[in-house]
C-alpha cells in the first residue's frame, strides 16, 4: 500500500511565512466607503466606491454589493467570476465592476441608466473565509422634469384660474407662484404623483383676484440639485388697435378698442404699415415671447376675421392670408365659419360665438381660439416656429353698425381653458384669388374672396 506522506515546515520557517503574508481577518481590514451620499441622475450612469484598507488585493476574496439582504445580491463576485444568475432580477445586465482595481482593492460598482427606485443604501461586503467587512454607500438619485406648462381658465366672476403642470421630477419638487415683482403667493391646490418609473407629475393651481396683476410665473425647483424650471403668463393682455395701419375705410372708437367698416373713405397719410387693400388693422401690441391672451367681442354680425400676424406681413395688394404668408386666423363668412390655413380648413362649431378669446404661446408655437359663448375650443394653429414680433390683427368684410370690439376679460361669460390642441379636421378648401377690384373703394367689393361665391364642396 502506497503511502502519502504530508511535507512538514519547521516551525520557525512557518511563522516566518505568515509574517510575510498580509493578515486579512475581521481583526486587521476594513472595507471603507465614501464619507458623503453619491449622486446621480436619472437615466445617467453611476459609481458607487468602496475599498480595502490597508490596500491590499482582493482578487480571491468574495466581493458582494447587496441593498437590504445579502440575498439576492447586486452584484456577486466570487473569485474568480462574477454570478450574475444570483442577482437581483432589476440590476441583471445594469451592474458591472472596475476589475482593473480588484488588484488594488478597490472595489467600484457602476450602475448604468440610473432610476429613481436605485436610490438609497448600499453594503459594499468583503470576505475571506471567516474574516469579514463591509461598508455603506448611500446613492441619491434626481431627476429635472419638463418645462412647467400653464393652462388658464378665465372664471364668469372675472376670476383667472392657472394650473401650472410639469412631469418628470425627482424627488418631489417645490412649486411655487410668483409675481412679475419677485412676490410668492400661495396655491390654491396641488398634487404630486409618482408614475410607473417613480418620476413625480406636479400640478398646482392658483386663482388671480388682482386684475391689476399683468404677468405671473409658475417657478418647479428641485432642492437635492439646487436647480428650478420657470415659465411666465401675461394675462389678460390689454390689446388696443393701431391707427396708423387701419384700412380707410376702417374706423376706430372707444380709445382704439372698436372697429367698424363703413361706407365712407377717411384721408389718412400713406404710409407702409397701412393695409391698402384688405379692411384690416392690427393690434398695437407686439409679442416677442411668453403667453398671451385677449377676446374680442364678435355679437351676432358677419363676415370677420381675427387673429395673428407677423409684424412685417405684407400690407400692400393681396396677397392670401394663410399661414406661408404670416397669418393665422379664423373666420367668419356668411354661415359659414373658417380656420385661414393654406388649404381652408372648415369649422363645424355647435354654435356661434359671440365672443372669440385668443391664445398665443410664442415658445410652444400655438395659436388658439375658443368660443367663450360657452368655453369650447374653436381651432389651433400648432407647433409654429415663430420668428419676430407678432401682432394682433382684425379685419372685416362688408359694412355695418356692429362693430368688432376688443373687450375686458373680466367680462367674460363661463370659463374656457386655454391650452393647445391639435384640431384635425378632413375637409378642406382651396383659397380664392382676390380681384384687384376691392382697392376702389366700391364697399360691396369689400367683402371676402377667401370663400368662393359659389358653393365648394366639403363647406359646411
Amino acid at each position: 500500500m502506497a503511502v502519502v506522506r504530508k511535507s512538514r515546515l519547521p516551525g520557525c520557517l512557518l511563522t516566518l511565512v505568515l509574517l510575510q503574508l498580509p493578515k486579512l481577518d475581521s481583526a486587521h481590514f476594513e472595507v471603507m466607503g465614501p464619507p458623503e451620499p453619491i449622486l446621480a441622475m436619472v437615466g445617467a450612469d453611476a459609481e458607487l466606491p468602496c475599498h480595502l484598507s490597508p490596500n491590499v488585493s482582493a482578487e480571491h476574496l468574495e466581493l458582494r454589493w447587496f441593498r437590504r439582504t445579502p440575498s439576492p445580491a447586486v452584484f456577486l463576485y466570487q473569485a474568480p467570476q462574477e454570478r450574475e444568475q444570483e442577482l437581483m432580477p432589476e440590476y441583471r445586465g445594469r451592474v458591472a465592476l472596475r476589475r482593473d482595481d480588484i488588484a488594488a482593492g478597490r472595489a467600484a460598482l457602476r450602475i448604468r441608466g440610473v432610476r429613481a427606485s436605485d436610490e438609497g443604501e448600499y453594503r459594499c461586503f468583503f470576505r475571506d473565509n471567516a474574516s469579514y467587512d463591509e461598508a455603506i454607500v448611500h446613492l441619491r438619485v434626481a431627476a429635472l422634469g419638463s418645462e412647467p406648462h400653464i393652462t388658464m381658465e378665465v372664471q364668469e366672476s372675472g376670476e383667472v384660474r392657472l394650473e401650472c403642470t410639469s412631469v418628470g421630477w425627482y424627488p418631489e419638487p417645490q412649486v411655487q407662484w410668483r409675481s412679475a415683482k419677485g412676490e410668492e403667493f400661495p396655491t390654491t391646490s396641488e398634487s404630486r404623483s409618482p408614475d410607473e418609473e417613480g418620476l413625480f407629475t406636479v400640478a398646482a393651481s392658483v386663482t388671480l383676484r388682482d386684475s391689476s396683476m399683468d404677468s405671473v410665473s409658475c417657478c418647479i425647483r428641485n432642492l437635492l440639485l439646487g436647480q428650478e424650471k420657470e415659465v411666465g403668463v401675461s394675462i389678460p393682455v390689454d390689446v388696443t388697435l393701431d391707427p396708423d395701419t387701419a384700412h380707410p375705410h376702417l374706423f376706430l372708437y372707444e380709445d382704439a378698442k372698436s372697429v367698424r367698416l363703413e361706407d365712407s373713405r377717411q384721408k389718412l397719410p400713406e404710409n407702409p404699415e397701412r393695409f391698402d387693400s384688405w379692411p384690416c388693422v392690427l393690434g398695437r401690441e407686439a409679442f416677442t415671447e411668453g403667453r398671451h391672451y385677449w377676446e374680442v367681442e364678435v355679437g351676432d354680425r358677419t363676415d370677420w376675421a381675427i387673429g395673428v400676424c407677423r409684424e412685417n406681413v405684407m400690407k400692400k395688394g393681396f396677397d392670401p392670408m394663410t399661414p406661408d404668408n404670416g397669418f393665422w386666423a379664423v373666420e367668419l363668412y356668411g354661415n359659414g365659419y373658417w380656420a385661414l390655413t393654406p388649404l381652408r380648413t372648415p369649422l363645424p362649431l355647435a354654435g356661434p360665438p359671440r365672443r372669440v378669446g385668443i391664445f398665443l404661446d410664442y415658445e410652444s408655437g400655438d395659436i388658439s381660439f375658443y368660443n367663450m359663448t360657452d368655453g369650447s375650443h374653436i381651432y389651433t394653429f400648432p407647433g409654429i416656429s415663430f420668428s419676430g414680433p407678432l401682432r394682433p390683427f382684425f379685419c372685416l368684410w362688408s359694412c355695418g353698425k356692429k362693430p368688432l370690439t376688443i373687450c375686458p376679460v373680466s367680462e367674460g361669460p363661463e370659463g374656457v381653458t386655454v391650452i393647445p390642441e391639435a384640431q384635425n379636421l378632413s375637409k378642406d378648401i382651396p383659397l380664392s384669388r382676390v380681384g384687384q377690384d376691392s382697392a376702389s373703394g366700391d364697399t360691396d367689393t369689400l367683402r371676402s374672396k377667401l370663400i368662393s361665391s359659389q358653393p365648394s364642396r366639403g363647406a359646411p
